[in-house]
């Protein structure tokens, strides 16, 4: 079978799926970088913006989201090209500290007459590079405690003597080899600590995943201009990876620069920082970036304004259709005469709280405007805790209704389609092909979420009185004023 004829089926099979499943919107797709699935999504475009006019979001021009572990998982693997004889000297040594208790005591014993912090030594596994980044970091500690044990220590000598494979066994690790890990693990604990937030499956992290992607290529920039030439030739290769997989930042998904705006503590000054970093405070490109980003975060805006003000609107026709009755009573009749107002020479204080409004004049701010002027929020959060944007972005919904519909489908964007263990994988593949993601928990899971998200959406179809709605105003405003004075006092 031609790699032509394998495209239609993938998009043919998922546009089956959503049909199956009765979804008729799509806000984006997460997959990784094979280049079949780009074509995938593209016939998958085409053929699903035909459903509806609001079937995709923007035109669905944001639907492909690439794994930003995957991309992040490919990149790590650059670091270890060539390091593979200094990576398995030190492996050796922890292998045979750990062989026995004999040869633990030993270690131990060189650990205390060096005045080190006694610790725990871990095996790692071949196929996950984080377990190689533990042990090599946790190795690195101990580094004065192996030199003694090759100076003082035969049998540790007479280990690296024996035969494996047919060749000497590799070490005990030498200067040139802990120089060398030394210099790695200055790049993977960039790519460790960004991999845990991007590949986190049991909370939010859409906000989060733009910071990680600048933190690494800017890290990367920085690496690659350093003066040690080892250090220099890696990051170049490291950020040429970067590179060919997201253009810079350029290549990125832009939903997750949006996704980071509707973090309050954030809003558009960090992407603003971000754009300023890269590329200059007064260079052209950050100002480009800038203008583009809010170009983008305002015709969302306005698409999603556009939708709920709809939806809003015929829910109201159809509640007030419902309550119209055949005949009305004189009470009722009554209730609807129209009061007299005119030349009788009375003032009637509604009238006068109209004419008051108008002479200020009203607030034609729309709600992203209001949004972004407001001051981000700076909340103190316990240590091993984090911000409950969710529970956030809850209240923020009185306020900010359509906003808060544009956020809560911005932060169920996943933007890694692996849970965090696969994402550090290095055999090939990140995601066995016999192994389903559908698990009986995993359907039953979003049986439920279907049920929910239908019961959510009955309940923001009925209609609140307006009495309702300033109380509920009221109390925001409430709240964020006692909010700003607290952070002020503190």
């Amino acid at each position: 079978m031609s790699w032509i004829t394998k495209v239609r089926p993938y998009a043919t099979v998922l546009l089956d799926g959503l049909a199956d499943w009765g979804i008729e919107k799509m806000f984006c797709i997460t997959l990784d970088n094979a280049t079949a699935n780009t074509s995938a999504i593209r016939r998958f475009h085409s053929e699903f913006r035909s459903i509806s006019p609001d079937a995709l979001v923007l035109d669905g021009n944001l639907l492909h989201m690439r794994c930003s572990a995957h991309i992040i998982n490919l990149i790590a693997k650059e670091g270890l090209n060539d390091l593979g004889e200094s990576v398995l000297a030190i492996r050796n040594a922890v292998q045979y500290v750990r062989s026995s208790t004999s040869r633990l005591n030993a270690f131990d014993q060189r650990v205390l007459t060096g005045k080190m912090t006694r610790g725990s030594l871990p095996l790692d596994i071949n196929t996950r590079w984080n377990s190689t980044f533990l042990i090599l970091s946790r190795a690195m500690q101990f580094k004065i405690a192996f030199d003694r044990m090759e100076a003082e220590d035969r049998l540790y000598n007479d280990y690296f003597l024996e035969v494996e494979n047919g060749s000497k066994r590799c070490g005990p690790p030498a200067a040139s080899d802990w120089s060398a890990v030394e210099k790695l693990i200055r790049f993977l604990i960039i790519f460790y600590n960004s991999t845990l937030v991007v590949s986190a499956s049991s909370k939010v992290n859409a906000f989060k995943c733009y910071g990680e992607i600048v933190t690494i290529e800017r890290n990367l920039n920085l690496l690659a201009s350093s003066l040690d030439s080892e250090l220099k030739v890696k990051a170049s290769e490291m950020l040429k990876k970067f590179l060919k997989y997201w253009d810079g930042i350029k290549g990125v998904n832009k939903m997750v620069i949006l996704a980071t705006i509707f973090d309050p503590r954030n809003k558009m000054h960090f992407a603003k920082l971000c754009f300023e970093k890269l590329y200059g405070k007064d260079g052209f490109e950050a100002k480009e970036m800038l203008k583009l980003v809010t170009d983008l975060l305002t015709c969302m805006f306005n698409e999603y304004n556009m939708r709920f003000r709809g939806a809003s609107g015929q829910a109201s026709q159809s509640q007030v259709a419902s309550n119209v009755p055949g005949s009305e009573s004189q009470e009722q009749a009554t209730d609807r005469m129209e009061l007299v107002v005119d030349d009788f020479g009375y003032e009637r204080m509604d009238v006068v709280y109209k004419d008051l409004v108008a002479a200020k004049g009203e607030d034609i701010r729309d709600e992203l405007e209001v949004y972004l002027k407001k001051a981000v929020e700076n909340p103190k959060i316990l240590m091993g805790l984090d911000f409950d944007i969710l529970s956030r972005w809850k209240v923020y919904k009185i306020k900010y209704p359509v906003l808060a519909e544009m956020a809560r489908d911005l932060f169920a964007m996943q933007v890694s389609s692996v849970a965090s263990e696969s994402a550090f994988s290095t055999s090939g593949r990140i995601l066995e092909p016999h192994r389903s993601c559908l698990t009986h928990f995993m359907i039953e899971v979003l049986v439920c979420t279907e049920q929910w998200m239908k019961a959510d959406i009955k309940l923001n179809a009925s209609i609140t009185t307006n009495e309702q709605i300033l109380a509920d105003v009221e109390m925001l405003d409430k709240l964020e004023k006692e909010f700003e004075a607290q952070n002020i006092g503190d």
